[in-house]
């Protein structure tokens, strides 16, 4: 398996998307979020999803010269137009302009409409909490249904993610971010490439047979809730939150998708920030003070395993699965982009 440089992966995605019409600052973003996502550790949500990008662009789901736009904003709220952008840099915008409001009013609510892929949520979320400010970000169903109802046999949800982003002023933010479903579909591609199998009770069959198969998600597989109906229960509400509340059905665009819901609060809104500092790192060593159960080695908290991830991928390099690396490539070249140029030298290939 080759292992790259985050700089190199970050060159040679930028000069894909760039090759695919997207001006040098939404080339750059784009690539900065994808390349950040392996560095957490989520593979699923890196330079796999080019070749996905590259067919969106070509189907007109994504305009790679577009930018996000506000449609209508008071002091504490807006509505925003990805205008079919790359994902990442409407949710990028989205996740800013909470942010501001946030800063200035102590709390802001953003919903987004007309929305590309964003992919990992802790990217914006976190973005958030390193300035301070609490932020809660859902998305609903897009294009097509992947995921099962508790107790149902066929798709009629998203993998519906969510994230939250706690600041913590002494060390990394604390985040949670998942799917609703058992299994990001990305995770699911990720098994694909390396030529693994699904852990049991993820997914099932086109024919409500539980399978372990990832070819069968190209079958027409359909994903189960994580949590059974803890995790169905999760996915609806972050279904209401993005859809109708979010006003992203009146939008349809150019395919049908939900919206995205993002909802921010100042951490110095009930006391001085310094103060919640000295909270938050009182509630996370009393949690991480607690003894080891067998076979574990110590108390994380959330945020802490992709913490851990990017600072060894900072200093090892990220692997890339044989199988995507050939269809990153192979991509590359359909658009002209020399591969071998950009990456350069340093790739352990």
């Amino acid at each position: 398996m080759p292992t790259f440089h985050a700089a190199q992966l970050q060159r040679l995605t930028a000069a894909v998307f760039r090759a695919a019409g997207a001006p040098d600052d939404i080339a750059e973003a784009v690539a900065d979020v994808l390349v950040d996502n392996h560095l957490a550790g989520h593979d699923s949500h890196g330079i796999l999803r080019i070749p996905e990008y590259l067919q969106h662009i070509r189907e007109g789901s994504i305009v790679p010269a577009a930018r996000p736009r506000v449609l209508q904003e008071s002091p504490t709220t807006a509505l925003v137009s990805g205008s079919w952008a790359f994902g990442q840099v409407t949710a990028a915008f989205a996740a800013d302009l909470a942010i501001e409001k946030a800063l200035r009013q102590h709390v802001s609510v953003v919903s987004v409409v007309e929305a590309g892929h964003t992919g990992r949520l802790a990217a914006f979320t976190e973005r958030a909490a390193r300035r301070n400010v609490a932020m809660f970000m859902f998305i609903g169903t897009v294009e097509r249904p992947l995921t099962a109802p508790f107790g149902g046999a066929g798709p009629v949800l998203g993998t519906n993610p969510v994230s939250f982003s706690v600041p913590n002023p002494a060390g990394d933010p604390v985040t949670l971010d998942y799917a609703t479903s058992a299994i990001a579909a990305g995770k699911v591609r990720v098994a694909k490439a390396r030529g693994e199998q699904l852990p049991e009770g993820v997914m099932l069959t086109r024919d409500g047979q539980p399978t372990t198969d990832p070819e069968e998600w190209y079958r027409g597989g359909v994903l189960l809730p994580f949590g059974g109906h803890k995790g169905y229960a999760l996915a609806v509400i972050a279904e209401l939150l993005s859809g109708p509340l979010a006003a992203a059905d009146a939008y349809p665009g150019v395919v049908g998708r939900s919206g995205i819901f993002l909802f921010a609060v100042d951490a110095a809104t009930f006391r001085p920030l310094a103060a919640y500092g000295e909270a938050v790192s009182r509630t996370v060593g009393r949690i991480k003070a607690v003894p080891p159960a067998p076979g574990f080695d110590e108390v994380l908290v959330p945020g802490e395993p992709e913490a851990r991830a990017r600072a060894q991928r900072t200093r090892d390099g990220i692997p890339v699965p044989e199988a995507t690396w050939s269809a990153v490539s192979e991509a590359a070249r359909s658009l002209g982009v020399d591969v071998a140029a950009v990456i350069g030298s340093g790739a352990d290939a």
